[in-house]
Formats: C-alpha cells, structure tokens, sequence
C-alpha cells in the first residue's frame, strides 16, 4: 500500500487527500454538465459543492467518533485536533455519518434559498458514486484502512504489515473490501447515468443514488472488519452493525420516495 505518495523533507502527500481532491473536482465538473438539465445554475453547485464537502468530513469525523469513544477518553480533544503524531490531518472517518449530515445540509441550504432541493440534487447526486469509487480506490485502498475480514478466498489479499490492515492481520489473507467498495461506487455511477436518460419527475436520479448506495455498502459490510463491539447481531453468516441499520432505513425512504414520485409523475400525464 502506498499511504504517503511522496515525501519531501517533512512535507507528505498522502494518498488519502489526492484521492479525495480527485473526487471533489471530477465531481464538480459532472454536476456542472449536468447542471443546465435541470436548469440549476453553476454558482448554486459550487455554493453546495462547499457546503456538502464540509458537512460530510464533519459527519464523517463525528460518526467514527461515536463508534471509538474509548479510543479519545481522557483527551478529547484529539477528537478535533488537527495536529497529532508530528502530522497535519484527522484520522478517522466514517462515510455513512458524512452522508447524513451531508444531505441534510444540503436540504437546509436549499430551503433556505427557496430552490428546488430535488432537482439540485439530481443534478448533483451521481458525483456522489463516482466520488465513491475514486475514494475507495485511491484512498482506502492505498491507505489500507477500511479493510475485510480473514478469508481462504482466492480474492483473498495479504496487506503490508506496516499498514492498518496489516497491524490488525499480518500475513493473513483478508477481503479487499476497499475495491469491491470501489467497483460498485463506479459501477453504480454507470447505471445512474444509463437510467437518467428517463428521468421522469424531480428526484427520479437523486433517490435511486442513494437506494443503490443503501444496498452497496450493506453487501460491502458483509465482508468488511469491524471490531465485535460494534457487530449487534450476526444472523447466520450475516453481520449487522449500526451503519446496516441506518442503511437499511435510508433504502427504504429512498424507495417510497421514488415511487411516490414515479405515481405522481404517471397520474400527470395526460390520458391518450
């Protein structure tokens, strides 16, 4: 794995930062495009752009904080400090906190400016999978963090001992779970597009985002290491965790919605 790029005197480039520049920009650019469809203008993507970009690392930070209290009892202050172990960053996140607190942001602010929350985000939401998939790359993966259980699989991988994952599991094969993550945030992002050519009413794009998401990251959780106190119930060769349950119900929203939509849209059409 490669968490540092490069290093020059005391200065690193982490892996984990250009990925998740990466994302933001590429993102950026598809909203953009994707922006006069839905007749949304470019200052409002770039406003909520910034907006969604903090919201999500402050979710993100807040959620694995939740998840590792006893890792910051005695100095919580750590659970903000930007500058620990001769370094410059915050280590620790958590993607499903960032996603909450990124969409309902995002409502805020569109409520706020009296624009049409639905139809900004679907212009904006398939950034989110293509984001995805650049970060697991790029990210995770060459950072070593968010990795799977022990396995006898021939997908099976031996992670550097010196990385996260190889602390936890030197010399074992465990799942790659960063690029299963990845190819279904790619892949995901495909379908979305290929489906948009029939949007049909507002939030056609942005509720099938995260219904796809919803069930991507529970599939990837089967594989993926948690420590046991963060497992509430394991039903057969199944694991369940807090992010499950939150998943689950943001799928089923995102369902009732869609077809609340779809109803809708399928009664305002004129009869032949």
């Amino acid at each position: 794995m490669h968490p540092v790029l490069f290093k020059i005197g005391s200065f690193e480039l982490h892996s984990w930062g250009v990925a998740a520049v990466i994302s933001f920009l590429l993102g950026i650019s598809v909203a953009l495009r994707r922006a006069p469809r839905f007749k949304v203008k470019p200052d409002t993507i770039m406003d909520l752009a910034v907006i969604v970009m903090i919201s999500a690392i402050v979710g993100s930070r807040i959620w694995y904080v939740v998840y590792h209290l006893d890792e910051f009892r005695g100095h919580w202050f750590d659970t903000i400090n930007p500058f620990q172990h001769g370094q410059i960053g915050i280590a620790g996140l958590s993607m499903v906190g960032g996603v909450v607190l990124a969409i309902i942001a995002s409502v805020a602010y569109t409520r706020i400016k009296k624009l049409s929350f639905l139809r900004i985000a679907d212009a904006v939401a398939p950034s989110f999978l293509l984001g995805a998939g650049i970060q697991r790359l790029g990210g995770c993966f060459l950072n070593g963090c968010c990795f799977g259980r022990p396995t006898n699989s021939f997908l099976g991988m031996v992670f550097p001992a010196e990385g996260v994952a190889g602390t936890y599991f030197p010399g074992v094969h465990i799942w790659p779970t960063q690029l299963f993550a990845s190819a279904l945030g790619f892949a995901g992002f495909a379908l979305i597009i290929w489906l948009g050519r029939r949007h049909s009413f507002p939030g056609y794009t942005f509720w099938q985002v995260f219904a796809y998401y919803s069930l991507d990251r529970i599939f990837v959780d089967q594989f993926r290491y948690y420590e046991p106190h963060q497992i509430l119930w394991t039903p057969g060769p199944l694991t369940i965790n807090v992010n499950d349950i939150v998943l689950a119900m943001l799928f089923i929203i995102c369902i009732v919605f869609w077809f609340r939509g779809w109803s809708k849209s399928k009664k305002s059409k004129p009869a032949c």
